[in-house]
């Protein structure tokens, strides 16, 4: 358990739409195509930072290379500008040591969309999802669960009390 199939992932990230939904959370299931992996789960919420309100769209993507869910995001300030990637780690993670941010949240592109965004790079996730004793049923929800609040992004916790998918 960890790693997911391009099957899985679309199947769980339609099961924790279904949540959203009934839920009332504003999460969409974005589909560019029917060509795999091009569907993804999205949401925005604004963020207050130092001197504004900021948008920041959130996208949990598969990623190809890695197998597992991967987080992707873009932050934009009132005025509709893109936040540059030192604007962004000082809004996320200000306390984390410079040398380490590029290993965790980087400016890459975007899988489905082929243009910049940041994201939380990938290469612990399977081991890290690995490391509950009982598998989750849906590790794009458990993934989302552990990885968004490093990005301000949180689940309301009844996603966790949704126990046809957890």
């Amino acid at each position: 358990m960890g790693d997911l199939s391009w099957n899985e992932f679309l199947s769980q990230a339609k099961q924790f739409y279904e949540i959203s939904q009934e839920l009332g959370d504003a999460w969409i299931l974005q589909e560019k195509d029917s060509n795999p992996p091009n569907t993804f789960l999205k949401i925005s919420q604004k963020i207050k930072n130092q001197k504004d309100l900021v948008n920041v769209e959130y996208h949990v993507v598969y990623s190809v290379s890695y197998q597992v869910p991967m987080l992707f995001l873009q932050a934009h300030r009132s005025d509709g500008s893109l936040l540059d990637l030192d604007a962004v780690w000082q809004l996320f993670m200000p306390e984390t040591n410079s040398e380490d941010l590029y290993q965790i949240l980087t400016q890459m592109d975007h899988p489905v969309l082929f243009r910049p965004f940041m994201a939380l790079h990938p290469c612990r996730t399977a081991e890290v999802l690995k490391q509950f004793g009982e598998p989750s049923k849906n590790q794009v929800l458990t993934f989302i669960s552990l990885y968004g609040p490093k990005v301000q992004l949180h689940l309301q916790n009844a996603y966790g009390l949704a126990t046809k998918y957890t």
